[in-house]
């Protein structure tokens, strides 16, 4: 299970600032919607040379250009580029190709889906390396992390892996860990505290 650190800073210094303290218990290091859309495709780069042997993911959350814009993306440095499940199909399969061609990894973001086990078989069929299950941050005042749908999808799926996002904390580990994911996505619990080293440790100590 991996451990995904999602870096919603509103500079690329204050987000290697922050690495530099957690870096060594962190799997994947994402360049959140936020910081790419404030510093550009340019944090990606930054963020892969500090880094190189981390997985460096851009949260761009393409909606349009897969191919070109998930081409940039990974041309800048990341190793993972993200999409949404709601967008169109031609979309979802220009970012897999842009990911395969160059021996990266295409990531689709479940956030707003509303058939989730019908939808994760088609992105598990485009090629999708890995499915992440997402609670929107505006919705977790009512949502909470969607863990049975974990559970179902690692069943539907043949080559993708699954992930699960959504204002993930400390205290949920047991549940989250209960419904093994392949990885984990945790950004806020991390990017708020005063103590974020003592916060990856405690998640990592749940995770197998």
């Amino acid at each position: 299970m991996k451990l995904q650190a999602a870096i919603d800073m509103k500079t690329i210094d204050e987000a290697l600032k922050l690495m530099e303290k957690i870096h060594p218990y962190v799997d994947i290091v994402e360049v959140g919607t936020f910081l790419g859309l404030l510093e550009g495709f340019s944090a990606l780069t930054k963020m892969k040379a500090a880094y190189p042997h981390k997985d460096v993911l851009s949260d761009a959350k393409i909606v349009d250009g897969g191919y070109g814009i998930g081409g940039a993306a990974f041309d800048a440095g990341a190793d993972i580029v993200t999409t949404i499940g709601l967008t169109n199909d031609e979309t979802l399969r220009g970012l897999v190709r842009a990911a395969h061609e160059r021996n990266k990894k295409a990531m689709v973001d479940t956030i707003g889906v509303p058939n989730i086990r019908e939808r994760v078989v088609q992105l598990d069929e485009m090629g999708f390396d890995y499915i992440l299950l997402h609670t929107a941050h505006d919705m977790l005042v009512c949502d909470s992390a969607p863990t049975e749908d974990v559970k179902a999808c690692k069943k539907l799926v043949k080559r993708a892996l699954i992930g699960i996002s959504g204002g993930i904390t400390v205290e949920q580990m047991p549940e989250i860990v209960a419904c093994d994911p392949d990885w984990v996505v945790v950004g806020s619990a991390i990017n708020k505290s005063d103590d974020p080293l003592s916060v990856v440790k405690a998640l990592r100590s749940y995770m197998p």
